[in-house]
């Protein structure tokens, strides 16, 4: 059960200065704070939050109601700027069913262009949209999760987050209207890779691709256990090359979800040392 609440933001551009998106992009939008998704090995609990603790994550939800009229007043910021939809909220979570936050905010966008746009989501609920967004033209990237080929896998990691079959279904609708989108495994899950690379190759021919991460957020690491093989550091690096390798369009990334440098995740919580660059660096998000 999520709890909701309503609330008026005073701001809606988080400026990107330093990070992870800082190289490609000028602002994030977030219409929700919190998400009901409540992926277990999400990082957004690691940015502190004073009203809400990590155990409390996926359980809370603050809807930001006035996000579209704070787009319509940051119009001179937002216009020509390279904007990041959803770092750290899915903008398609089932509140955006009652709400409609996400709409709103677009649909002001669409006044007000950005020179580039890219949305993240892992919900098939954006193919309400799909008309919407063809606005957009060239200007708009969509990544959609697509952690693994198993939905009985999806269930023990991201139970509350629609099924990588409606997450299909949204990559095939984005393709059939045109729209520019991209297969998101960030992270990979425990998967078979060719029949991962099978599902999403006849919709996507670039993917963002990246390991677990920030086993301090994790809130459940008796998956990375039952997992460990999979996990293995060297058998995990090969994997991810594997379906890297099936994919053409290997321009650089902005590493699109990834939050500010910290401990990678492997097996146990422990960290190598001496760990190579994620292969998502080598891969394209832009247009």
């Amino acid at each position: 059960m999520v709890t909701v609440n309503e609330i008026t933001a005073s701001s809606i551009l988080t400026p990107q200065r330093n990070g992870s998106l800082s190289s490609g992009y000028d602002f994030t939008i977030n219409p929700y704070l919190g998400c009901g998704f409540a992926c277990s090995y999400c990082y957004v609990p690691k940015f502190p939050n004073a009203r809400h603790s990590l155990p409390e994550w996926g359980g809370w939800l603050e809807v930001k109601m006035n996000a579209a009229d704070l787009i319509q007043k940051d119009r001179t910021r937002i216009f020509g700027s390279r904007i990041f939809f959803g770092s750290a909220t899915d903008p398609y979570q089932y509140a955006e069913l009652e709400y409609g936050i996400t709409r709103q905010c677009l649909e002001m966008l669409v006044k007000y262009p950005p020179k580039r746009l890219t949305i993240h989501t892992r919900s098939h609920l954006m193919i309400r949209d799909i008309e919407l967004l063809k606005q957009f033209g060239d200007t708009l990237s969509v990544g959609v999760s697509i952690t693994t080929d198993s939905d009985a896998i999806r269930q023990e990691f991201e139970p509350q987050a629609p099924s990588i079959y409606r997450r299909l279904e949204l990559l095939k609708a984005l393709k059939n209207a045109g729209v520019n989108a991209f297969a998101s495994l960030a992270p990979l899950l425990p998967t078979n890779a060719d029949r991962l690379i099978e599902l999403i190759s006849p919709y996507v021919s670039r993917v963002l691709i990246d390991e677990a991460r920030w086993p301090e957020v994790n809130r459940s690491p008796e998956l990375l256990d039952k997992y460990a093989d999979f996990f293995e550091h060297e058998s995990y690096q090969a994997t991810m090359q594997k379906i890297a390798r099936a994919f053409p369009q290997k321009r650089s990334s902005h590493r699109a979800i990834a939050a500010p440098p910290s401990s990678h995740t492997h097996h146990g919580g422990s960290a190598h040392g001496s760990h190579k660059e994620p292969l998502q660096l080598k891969l394209s998000l832009s247009a």
